[in-house]
């Protein structure tokens, strides 16, 4: 196995692009850093376009390799250089980006719609709160976060393939969803809010969160019930994945 420890190698330079987004539409791929969320995308019946790992884990870990696929083994500290995690694991995946289906609304499942939310970190928790909660899909805004930021997957922990996230929908699209029977449940500190406790959750719902400066837009929020958590200390505000775990597990409360 030729091992590759020049940054001018042609293989090292396009698994790099794809740290940025410009970078991830024009190839349509991105990236997903170790073994676990790797073989989560595989139980998703994702395949990954080609898997790279260090010399290192090449030559002590022992991995049963999928045979269709390309191995690429760099030297260490290239390999280090790939990555956006400060302590690598040695194991990465390049994965086709795939596009977002059309959303056809399920009664028996919950859904949270992110209106503007920007911070990868949040994204991926909320991903991971939306699939350890059960619900049916993450549907997110247009301006959203780039889902297949490194951030985004990381924080995700694996959950980034076990739910459906639907992208750039817009208005109309939250409009379908009240059309077919959803009651819109938006948390916001603005007027005319009830207590997140007072809502009923039992109905078919789609969660609104809002975008962490300037929270639910305000065409968004024409169509919700708006609710708020209740600020017990001097903190302005919850950050919006917080919030938004609260919101997602009032339902399952309510549900159970």
């Amino acid at each position: 196995m030729q091992i590759i420890s020049s940054a001018s190698n042609g293989r090292f330079k396009h698994i790099k692009s794809l740290s940025m987004k410009k970078n991830r539409k024009e190839y349509g791929e991105y990236t997903v850093e170790g073994i676990k969320s790797v073989r989560d995308a595989a139980a998703s019946k994702r395949k990954p376009v080609l898997i790279a790992v260090s010399e290192d884990f090449y030559e002590n870990e022992k991995f049963d390799y999928p045979s269709d696929t390309e191995l690429i083994v760099f030297s260490n500290n290239i390999f280090n250089k790939l990555c956006d995690t400060t302590a690598p694991q040695g194991f990465m995946a390049v994965m086709k980006i795939e596009g977002s289906s059309e959303i056809i609304p399920n009664p028996n499942k919950a859904y949270i719609y992110c209106d503007g939310i920007q911070d990868p970190g949040n994204m991926g928790t909320i991903i991971r709160t939306a699939d350890a909660a059960g619900f049916g899909g993450v549907i997110l805004s247009e301006g959203c976060v780039d889902i297949y930021s490194p951030k985004t997957v990381r924080a995700s922990m694996g959950s980034f393939f076990n739910i459906d996230i639907f992208t750039d929908k817009t208005v109309s699209d939250l409009k379908k969803f009240r059309e077919t029977g959803f009651k819109l449940v938006g948390g916001s500190l603005r007027e005319r809010t009830i207590d997140y406790r007072e809502a009923d959750f039992k109905k078919p719902t789609v969660i609104v969160v809002g975008n962490e400066a300037n929270g639910i837009s305000a065409e968004v929020r024409a169509l919700c019930e708006c609710v708020k958590i209740p600020i017990l200390g001097s903190a302005e505000s919850l950050n919006v994945s917080v919030a938004a775990g609260i919101l997602m597990y009032e339902l399952v409360r309510q549900r159970t």
